[in-house]
């Protein structure tokens, strides 16, 4: 099992190497890229490594034995507030294109423990008074978008793709909690399992002249059989000759409110740093 230590290491690690990439590689690779035309009709493939500290707002609800009401949970945590307790992360993204068209896929998984539930005292049942108790949140979340897209515009380096494609969702809230007076500590869950269509847009902007310095953007929306989601991303990067580093602000957001049992919802909003990788 790797330690929490060695997982903050690790994702440590993985920031400055690519940042160490932008500073070490030579000239000659960048001019090599500069003469790559991404819509010549030939295949092209890129795969993006990157890290990911979103803050994670979460919201479910609950129904442990003993408590005829439910319980509401509600988590809001930054990276500092989770980095002790991440049990593992992984964020992996590919793309494959030839001409115009393309395909591509991204996968996030995300794994915390012993969580700020932000759940408040619960009612006795019968309605005899309140029940105070400490209580954490672990979650796990496995993501996944797939999309085929269309160049509808481009002009030099800028481009704009049309898309349509799916997002599968899985996520697992569990809720553990000790009543007071040594009774024994209980457990309950809420978790989603959910393939979604989705729809939108995804480019690049150039910034500069040559087309190293670009804005990268994606915004799509989505539905399901009982939910809505859509995601959103921009930033800044700067092309090299083996390929891209890209700072981002990234938005995911789920709502099933009012749906189901579980009024479980999920946002996952903050910066990603990237190494894209052409060959």
């Amino acid at each position: 099992m790797i330690s929490t230590c060695g997982i903050r290491k690790h994702m440590v690690c993985v920031v400055l190497g690519v940042l160490s990439l932008a500073t070490v590689l030579p000239a000659d690779a960048q001019e090599k890229i500069d003469a790559v035309n991404m819509l010549d009709g030939q295949w092209h493939f890129s795969v993006t490594p990157y890290a990911w500290t979103p803050t994670i707002y979460t919201s479910a609800t609950f129904s442990p034995r003993g408590l005829t009401d439910g319980v509401s949970a509600d988590t809001h945590s930054t990276f500092m507030d989770y980095a002790s307790e991440l049990s593992f992360a992984f964020f992996l993204a590919g793309e494959a294109r030839k001409g115009e068209w393309s395909v591509f896929a991204d996968y996030i998984y995300l794994k915390l423990a012993n969580q700020d539930s932000g759940v408040t005292p619960v009612r006795r049942p019968g309605g005899t008074g309140a029940i105070p108790f400490d209580a954490s949140m672990d979650l796990k979340a496995d993501i996944l978008t797939l999309g085929a897209g269309y160049t509808a515009w481009h002009q030099g380096a800028s481009y704009l793709d049309v898309f349509a494609g799916t997002r599968y969702l899985y996520i697992d809230n569990s809720l553990d909690f000790s009543l007071p007076g040594g009774l024994r500590q209980r457990g309950a869950s809420a978790s989603m399992n959910k393939w979604d269509v989705i729809a939108g847009i995804k480019g690049r902007l150039a910034l500069s002249e040559d087309g190293r310095w670009f804005m990268p953007y994606y915004l799509d929306v989505g539905t399901g059989s009982d939910n809505t989601t859509w995601q959103a991303l921009i930033g800044a990067g700067y092309r090299y000759g083996w390929g891209d580093v890209t700072l981002s602000v990234r938005n995911l957001s789920y709502d099933f409110s009012g749906n189901g049992d579980s009024g479980l919802d999920a946002r996952f909003t903050g910066f990603a740093l990237g190494a894209t990788f052409r060959f």
